[in-house]
């Protein structure tokens, strides 16, 4: 495979910190993800909301299969390079008339990116993702530097921890990054980013994979993460396996135990 981004595209993304849209596959493709998805939730109920919010891809055969998408990898090949880790993988899924918003925030910060890594992530959408269900938000040129944040109690604010930026963010200089079934994002660490509640009938379902190249570090690897194209010059993570099958146990308790390493119980999962 190889990259497919014009040096203008690449440039684009490298000024602004997002760029948007791609096609990661076809719409008929992604309804039958969406049907998997939704297939996944009627029978596990809320204990798939566990699963589908962090490294889902370790315990689901068919997300491993989403963020090994050729289009995609390609995509992400142009910005950084031959090379390609998956860090990390989260479904956001806002159902109709959802009051949940996330607030303006960056990735780095809170993602236990080790250092001297460049993460960037695709949001791929298995549904519309429109105005009207709260579309991902993003501000061109943030993603110079980390920003401050804040943590707020009491919200209906998404994030975990109730993070938000600690700086005056124009809501007139957002773009909307409006998405149909099938088509992707990218958007840097740290560029600034968010969404609003929904006022749609329409679900809205995306799932974020977050990507790296190999770096150079000092010492043994302590992180996670599966090589899905090129090689491994560095050798700066831990190889994780790819599961065989949906919910096989063993791959079940190697996840949960890998994440509660890492973060405690925010992210276990309880079955």
């Amino acid at each position: 495979m190889t990259a497919t981004l014009p040096e203008a595209r690449v440039a684009d993304y490298r000024r602004d910190g997002f760029l948007f849209p791609m096609r990661a596959m076809s719409t008929e493709q992604a309804a039958a993800y969406r049907a998997k998805l939704e297939a996944f939730e009627a029978e596990y109920g809320d204990a798939a909301g566990d699963v589908l919010r962090s490294k889902s891809h370790l315990v689901l055969e068919w997300v491993s299969q989403i963020t090994r998408l050729d289009p995609v990898l390609d995509v992400v090949e142009s910005v950084l390079g031959p090379n390609i880790y998956v860090w990390g993988s989260s479904f956001f899924i806002k159902n109709p008339h959802h009051p949940g918003f996330v607030a303006w925030h960056q990735d780095a910060p809170f993602s236990s990116i080790p250092a001297g890594g460049e993460m960037l992530t695709a949001w791929i959408a298995l549904a519309p993702s429109i105005l009207e269900n709260g579309c991902l938000k993003v501000v061109a040129g943030t993603h110079t530097e980390q920003a401050p944040h804040t943590f707020v109690d009491g919200t209906d604010n998404l994030l975990s921890q109730g993070q938000e930026i600690a700086v005056e963010v124009n809501e007139d200089d957002a773009t909307h990054v409006i998405l149909q079934p099938g088509e992707f994002s990218l958007h840097h660490q740290f560029i600034f980013h968010g969404s609003e509640p929904s006022h749609s009938d329409e679900r809205r379902i995306g799932i974020a994979v977050r990507y790296m190249a190999p770096f150079q570090q000092d010492g043994e690897p302590t992180d996670y993460a599966t090589l899905v194209r090129g090689e491994d010059p560095y050798d700066p993570f831990i190889q994780e396996p790819i599961p065989a099958f949906d919910m096989d146990p063993a791959a079940l308790a190697y996840r949960n135990d890998q994440l509660r390493a890492k973060h405690g119980d925010r992210y276990a999962t309880t079955m």
